[in-house]
C-alpha cells in the first residue's frame, strides 16, 4: 500500500509518499518494520529520474520495509524555494522526515536506514553524523565535495551570476549564494559534528560522468578509519549517474537489498545473545 502525506517543516508542507510493506512480508503481527528513508539529490524530486526511487521504494517494501521518499523544499510537490535552502535546512529537513518515521507505531526505531542519492548522499552522512536515530546508511553516487561538484554541475559563469547579482537560473530554479555558500562550509568526508558508527553501503556507476566513481573509494577510507561499523562498496559496471539502464538498476537494487539482507541478519543474530 502506498498514500501520500505532507510533513511540516517550519511553515513548509514537505510532499512525501510512504509506502508499506508487503502483507507476506509481517509473519509476526508484533513485530515493527525496519525503515528506509530515501533522500533525492540537486533539484530532484521523490519520484527520481526515470523513476528510480519509485522502483526503489517498491522493491523494499515487498521486502519487508518501510519506505518513506520525501521532496526537499522547493523541489517536486513540496512548498518553498529552492534556492533558499543551504545544507544545513537540507539536514533539518531530514531530521524532521526522522521524526515522523519514528512516530509511526509499526516502525522499528532502532532500524531506520537513510538512502541518499547524489548530494542527497552528502547530506545523508551530515545527518547521520548529526541524529544518533540513524543506524544505517546506504549511499548511491554521493557528492563527496559538495561545493565543487555543484559549481561544476550549473557551470562556475552561474556560480559568479548568483555571487554578482544575488541569484542565478539553473534549470528554472533560482539559485542564490547562500545557498553556494552552505556548500563551501561542510566535507561529508572529514566532517567532525560526530562520528557515525553505524553500517554503510555505498554503489556506485563506472559510468558515472556527473559525480566521479573515485569517490566511492574516498568515503570507504574515510568510514573504515572509524572504530566501529561496516562500510561495504559496489561498483556497478557501466552504469550512469542515475542508473538509467536496465542492467545497471538490476544490479543497484540487488547489491543494496543482499546488503540489508547481511545487515538485518547481524542484527538479528546479534539479538539473540544474551549475557
Amino acid at each position: 500500500m502506498e498514500r501520500v502525506i505532507h510533513i511540516s517543516y517550519n511553515t513548509i508542507e514537505l510532499a512525501a509518499t510512504v509506502h508499506y510493506p508487503a502483507p507476506h512480508t509481517r509473519r509476526d503481527p508484533n513485530k515493527r518494520w525496519p525503515a528506509i528513508i530515501i533522500c533525492h539529490g540537486f533539484v530532484g524530486s521523490r519520484i527520481g529520474q526515470n523513476r528510480l526511487f519509485v522502483e526503489a521504494a517498491r522493491r523494499f517494501a515487498e521486502e519487508g520495509y518501510f519506505v518513506l521518499r520525501f521532496d526537499y523544499a522547493g523541489c517536486g510537490e513540496s512548498g518553498g524555494e529552492y534556492g533558499d535552502n543551504t545544507m544545513d535546512a537540507f539536514i533539518a529537513q531530514t531530521r524532521r522526515v526522522l521524526d515522523y518515521v519514528r512516530s509511526i507505531d509499526c516502525v522499528d526505531a532502532s532500524r531506520i536506514t537513510l538512502l541518499g542519492h547524489s548530494l542527497g548522499g552528502a547530506v545523508a552522512r551530515l545527518t547521520a553524523n548529526r541524529d544518533s536515530r540513524v543506524s544505517s546508511l546506504i549511499l548511491w553516487a554521493p557528492v563527496a565535495h559538495p561545493f565543487y561538484d555543484i559549481v561544476r554541475i550549473v557551470g562556475r559563469d552561474s556560480y559568479e551570476e548568483a555571487e554578482q547579482t544575488g541569484e542565478t537560473d539553473h534549470l528554472g530554479y533560482a539559485l542564490r549564494p547562500a545557498f553556494f555558500h552552505s556548500l563551501a562550509h561542510v566535507q561529508p568526508l572529514a566532517d567532525t559534528a560526530s562520528v557515525f558508527y553505524g553500517d554503510v553501503f555505498i554503489a556506485h556507476g563506472t559510468g558515472d560522468t556527473d559525480i566521479p566513481c573515485d569517490y566511492c573509494g574516498l568515503y570507504r577510507e574515510s568510514l573504515r578509519r572509524r572504530a566501529a561499523g561496516r562500510c561495504d562498496t559496489k561498483l556497478i559496471d557501466g552504469a550512469d549517474h542515475v542508473f538509467a539502464s536496465l542492467a545497471g538498476r538490476r544490479d543497484l537494487f540487488s547489491a543494496t537489498s543482499d546488503w540489508l539482507a547481511q545487515v538485518e541478519a547481524q542484527k538479528n543474530e546479534w539479538s539473540d545473545w544474551t549475557i
